[in-house]
C-alpha cells in the first residue's frame, strides 16, 4: 500500500498531508489526512521521511479530516514510508490511558 500525498495550499510545489483513509473509503465527501512538515520535532508518534532528498516529518498525532475539494493530488509514498506511517498510526491508537 501506497499512502497518497496532497496539497492544501493553491499554488504550493511540494506536498503538506499525507492521507490515512482506506480507499474504499474514497466516495466520502472527506479525506483523513495528517500534516506533513519540515523541521517539526519528532516524537514516538511522529514519522520520519525522505521525499526528494528532503526530511519531513509526518504528524500522526495531528490526524484530521479535510474536505476533498480543497486537497490537491500530489502522488504516493513508498511502500516502505507508508507502512511506518500505518504502524506508526496504529500505535497511537492502541495506546492505554
Amino acid at each position: 500500500m501506497r499512502l497518497p500525498l496532497y496539497g492544501s495550499i493553491e499554488k504550493g510545489t511540494e506536498p503538506n498531508l499525507v492521507g490515512l483513509q482506506h480507499p474504499a473509503l474514497a466516495s466520502l465527501p472527506t479525506q483523513l489526512v495528517c500534516p506533513l512538515r519540515a523541521g517539526i520535532s519528532h516524537t514516538p508518534l511522529r514519522e520520519k521521511i525522505i521525499i526528494a532528498e528532503k526530511e519531513y516529518i509526518v504528524a500522526c498525532d495531528l490526524i484530521r479530516p479535510i474536505n476533498r475539494r480543497v486537497l490537491r493530488p500530489m502522488g504516493h509514498l513508498d511502500s516502505d514510508s507508508s507502512a511506518r506511517i500505518i504502524a506508526t498510526f496504529q500505535f497511537m491508537l492502541a495506546q492505554d490511558e
